[in-house]
């Protein structure tokens, strides 16, 4: 058994992949030559400077197709680590209001993050699914407000009461959070994380995002969302309609 939630993200993961692999595969070609004319003074064929006009400005030569193609395949690379980071807070978000509809603790779930609802947000919201997710989703608001990837797991953790390895949160967390310096720092990594994560090889202070990062991306995340899942799955948190065999 396993939620819903879960599945999709788990299928979400499959088509990023295909993307992982299309780059590789297009490298590849690149590289080897397939995409070469020798008679065009064009980068690659089928460049049409009326349509391309930013692509049309590179030379043919192997030194610019080499740029062209890695250049391409970091910017891949980087939005991968934010859609994977964007699936799995969706995930939390979504565990955190379905749980709630299910009739989970709601001094655990809302704990300190109290907050007021007027008549008009009430009769507006016109539902009990609505009003679960419009709670849960002002709870997750504010836990995301703290910018620390860790405290927003460990403490939807606490609030379903749920127990997560920290074996599992640790090998996954670095590759979160490089997320936030992706975001915010062109992928410059402070000395800090660097000490801490040797793991995460960076240039000059920069994340490398390679093949080898990805995989490790993914598997930890991946990891970590289905040990999490499964938590929620026997404890019974949701309703039988929001899982699946």
């Amino acid at each position: 058994m396993k939620s819903k939630v879960f599945q999709a993200f788990t299928q979400k993961l499959q088509y990023f992949d295909d993307d992982i692999e299309l780059i590789d595969a297009l490298r590849i070609s690149v590289l080897r030559g397939d995409l070469t004319d020798p008679g065009s003074a064009h980068v690659i064929k089928s460049v049409d400077p009326a349509c391309h006009p930013h692509l049309a400005r590179r030379q043919n030569s192997d030194g610019s197709r080499k740029n062209t193609i890695y250049h391409l395949r970091g910017t891949v690379y980087s939005s991968y680590v934010k859609d994977v980071y964007e699936e799995v807070t969706h995930y939390l978000r979504t565990i955190l209001a379905q749980a709630s509809l299910n009739g989970f603790s709601s001094g655990r779930i809302v704990g300190e993050h109290s907050f007021k609802i007027d008549a008009k947000t009430v009769l507006a919201l016109g539902s009990w699914e609505n009003m679960c997710q419009h709670v849960t989703e002002s709870v997750f608001q504010s836990l995301e407000a703290e910018k620390s990837t860790l405290k927003l797991i460990e403490k939807i953790a606490r609030k379903l009461d749920l127990d997560v390895s920290e074996q599992t949160l640790n090998a996954a967390l670095p590759y979160l959070e490089v997320r936030h310096y992706l975001v915010h720092a062109d992928g410059r990594l402070p000395t800090d994380f660097i000490q801490k994560y040797p793991q995460i090889k960076s240039t000059r202070g920069k994340v490398e995002l390679d093949y080898v990062f990805i995989s490790e991306l993914r598997s930890s995340v991946n990891s970590l969302v289905a040990e999490i899942d499964a938590e929620v799955i026997s404890k019974r948190l949701l309703r039988l309609q929001d899982t699946r065999p």
